[in-house]
């Protein structure tokens, strides 16, 4: 198998990051929906900045990404400039790139941009299959977010 590399996404890579976005969905369950692909693209394109992925590679094949929202801190008294959280909203790998080291690549590259982006921290809902890895890489659980889930589908 081809070693992988990570690369950062940028606003040209706005279908590749739909059609991952897409792969995902689908083993998760959903169905394809029409138009997809170009509504996801555009929105996430407009919003790059605010909204980083990357992108897994192995030779030719996209193996894997991982999307989050950037959530920037407003400036508070007596506060070093900087801070907020990065949120991991996808983290995908192709099944057929797992047990490699694809996943782990691509949360310690997003781990590693947040420290560099002087954030203060990196959260992430774990499914049952990437919790040991969030754990290896060092996010802990906590209870001191609460949240209320607004049904409005």
């Amino acid at each position: 198998m081809t070693e992988a590399r990570i690369r950062q996404a940028g606003r040209d890579d706005a279908l590749v990051v739909a059609a991952l976005t897409l792969q995902c969905a689908i083993h998760r369950g959903a169905g394809p929906e029409p138009g997809f692909l170009d509504r996801f693209a555009t929105t996430w394109a407009r919003e790059a900045d605010r909204r980083p992925a990357w992108i897994a590679e192995a030779g030719d094949d996209h193996a894997g990404l991982l999307t989050s929202s950037l959530v920037r801190a407003l400036p508070w008294p007596g506060q070093p400039a900087g801070g907020g959280a990065l949120h991991i909203e996808t983290f995908f790998v192709r099944p057929t790139h797992r047990g490699l080291g694809v996943g782990e690549m691509l949360l310690r590259t997003a781990v590693d941009w947040a420290r560099a982006q002087r954030l203060d921290s990196v959260e992430m809902r774990p499914g049952r299959h990437t919790r040991s890895l969030c754990e290896r890489l060092g996010l802990r659980s906590t209870a001191e977010v609460m949240e209320l889930r607004l049904d409005q589908r």
